[in-house]
């Protein structure tokens, strides 16, 4: 076969071969393993956190005093985070963003009440509180440093809690923005418009998803029961979450364009890790599937287990996922008895084995396309052999990629 006319399937394989060799799984674990040995005897951790650049935050419990220690890690090295004047009990990281700014919560050990801190350049920035008697909760950061989290409203006492409000940081400043008309409410995610979602009461003591645009908090309602709760939101103002149904079931939705969509997960279960989803629509929850709790991958009208999704030889168990990033990474928990500690939990990164082309490749592709078209102009032209009359018949097909 002359060289030319071998050109399209050189072009193809070698787009093709990569995927193809690596079709039976969609994603390579990468074990964030710490070392370090909990009193279980085993490593005992999680991944809780993850940014666009692929850096993970995490926490390990440490023996003996059952503290969860927080940390980060990119491309194979850990950041441990420092504890604050040796009171920190546990702390974890609840946000990281693409500029590698976290939002960080402290429990100390000598009161119930917990601290929210601002963390950039191993230097930390204490999240000013709603009370001078209550305490703080960040649980989201976007890329314009903006923290968002919950903070209660008096002293806190497990008896009687205090009220908490939703309140968002920026710039030094905590700003409470209030409640639904109830007792509590909780931000939970903002996305780099500025826009929080969350959870509160309404004056009838329900709990309803929020959104929070243009210093306005409006309920979103529900999937026919009397709860709802927002999760996450992505850039294009999609929204995740959890809802009960008018028979009592607690399903996931999706909140798109102004309507409220049932997606059926999360049912009579136990929410486990968070919710998330990224700019390309695709949502990671934990939640029952098929009879069993377990972390999945909801796209395209589907949902999927994530343990059918990377190789059993592993001998991995994955039983949370927390977060998913825009080029599809996910940071999960597994399980195993593979670990430097032996048998345990720890986090993991999920790293698609076909991502998204880098701009180089696109690059290649589209030389290649190019050249396709030359040599489609020149047979055309009958330069190629006089095959101007076999367009109906082509002796190869080149797919569109």
């Amino acid at each position: 076969m002359p060289v030319k006319r071998l050109l399209p399937f050189l072009l193809i394989s070698a787009f093709a071969l990569p995927g193809a060799a690596q079709a039976q799984y969609r994603y390579k674990p990468v074990s964030l393993i710490t070392g370090y040995i909990a009193n279980t005897g085993a490593e005992y951790g999680t991944a809780t956190a993850l940014n666009n650049n692929g850096m993970v935050g995490g926490t390990y419990r440490v023996d003996p005093n059952w503290f969860d220690q927080a940390y980060s890690w990119k491309d194979g090295r850990f950041n441990y985070i420092p504890r604050i004047d040796g009171l920190v009990f546990n702390h974890r990281i609840a946000g990281i963003n693409d500029g590698g700014r976290m939002a960080v919560n402290f429990n100390n050990s000598d009161t119930s009440s917990g601290e929210a801190w601002f963390y950039k350049d191993n230097d930390f920035l204490r999240i000013p509180r709603l009370n001078y008697l209550g305490n703080a909760k960040a649980n989201a950061i976007n890329n314009n440093d903006v923290v968002v989290g919950d903070a209660g409203m008096g002293l806190d006492d497990w008896s009687n809690p205090p009220a908490r409000h939703a309140f968002i940081y920026q710039n030094g400043t905590s700003t409470d923005i209030g409640t639904l008309g109830g007792k509590d409410g909780y931000a939970l995610d903002i996305n780099d418009a500025g826009v929080v979602v969350g959870g509160s009461h309404t004056a009838a003591g329900d709990m309803r998803a929020f959104i929070y645009d243009g210093g306005t908090m409006q309920a979103l309602g529900t999937l026919g029961g009397n709860y709802s709760m927002a999760y996450s939101i992505n850039e294009h103002g999609d929204i995740v979450g959890l809802s009960d149904t008018a028979g009592g079931a607690r399903h996931g939705f999706l909140y798109s364009g102004g309507v409220m969509h049932d997606l059926g997960l999360l049912s009579n279960a136990y929410n486990w890790g968070s919710m998330d989803i990224n700019d390309s629509g695709q949502i990671v929850a934990t939640g029952t599937l098929n009879g069993a709790v377990t972390p999945m991958l909801y796209e395209n009208g589907t949902a999927t287990d994530l343990n059918t999704l990377i190789d059993p030889a592993l001998g991995l168990s994955l039983t949370r996922v927390n977060a998913i990033n825009d080029h599809g990474q996910i940071a999960a928990t597994a399980c195993g008895p593979n670990g430097e500690s032996g048998s345990g939990c720890w986090g993991v990164l999920l790293n698609p084995l076909n991502p998204v082309p880098e701009p180089a490749t696109w690059g290649m592709l589209g030389v290649g396309i190019g050249v396709l078209a030359f040599v489609g102009r020149k047979r055309a032209r009958g330069e190629l052999g006089g095959l101007r009359g076999c367009a109906a018949n082509p002796p190869y097909a080149v797919p569109l990629i």
